[in-house]
């Protein structure tokens, strides 16, 4: 009974030390740690979590937003080259930064049945999918503030030149979009390097 008693103290104490950094409003830059909890950058170091990813976006509630992982996935075609999937097609620059939902994009294209390696290389049964052209705006518009945290933890830095990354939006049954840092500004065209088929890095992101 006492063993008992000593394992729930120590377990309201370990609550103690977590739960004010969940239940405070979440920034930017914030660690995402294995069982989703979230954690400021100087009380990381201290605890004995393992961080899964960096806040780069939080929405109106303060609660909720997007985290991205601290390893690219890899270099991978986006795949399905002349097959125009369920997802609704892009045509222009301002239409595809609009796109944020990245993980009904990544859902349709996993159970769309044709060879998209970008998007089965994720690891989306945890929650992993391949950023929105609109999510991947707003990470790299955050850059600044999260590399020093993907080095804190461990992770790789997303570098802000020649940065090369597929978003899972669609411009055509041929063409994706994809952000460059190149200029800072997105492009897709009918030239081969926009093509589905090219190899591009990929950086999974995941709601919490």
């Amino acid at each position: 009974m006492r063993k008992h008693v000593l394992k729930l103290m120590m377990a309201a104490l370990l609550m103690a030390l977590v739960v004010p950094c969940v239940n405070a409003q979440v920034k930017v830059g914030d660690i995402l740690c294995e069982g989703d909890t979230l954690v400021r950058p100087a009380d990381y170091d201290s605890l004995n979590l393992k961080a899964i990813g960096v806040v780069f976006y939080v929405d109106d509630s303060n609660e909720h937003g997007w985290a991205v992982a601290l390893e690219d996935v890899g270099s991978l075609a986006w795949g399905g080259y002349g097959d125009d999937t369920d997802l609704e097609n892009f045509s222009t620059r301002g239409s595809a930064s609009r796109d944020v939902d990245g993980y009904n994009n990544t859902k349709t294209i996993r159970e769309n049945g044709k060879h998209h390696p970008a998007f089965h290389a994720v690891d989306f049964e945890h929650g992993w999918y391949v950023p929105a052209m609109g999510q991947l705006k707003r990470l790299y518009k955050n850059l600044k503030e999260i590399n020093p945290i993907l080095t804190q933890v461990g992770g790789s830095i997303i570098p802000r030149i020649g940065w090369n990354y597929w978003s899972s939006t669609e411009y055509s049954e041929l063409n994706a979009w994809y952000l460059t840092t190149i200029g800072g500004a997105e492009h897709t065209s009918d030239g081969y390097n926009d093509n589905k088929a090219a190899p591009r890095i990929v950086r999974s992101v995941r709601d919490f």
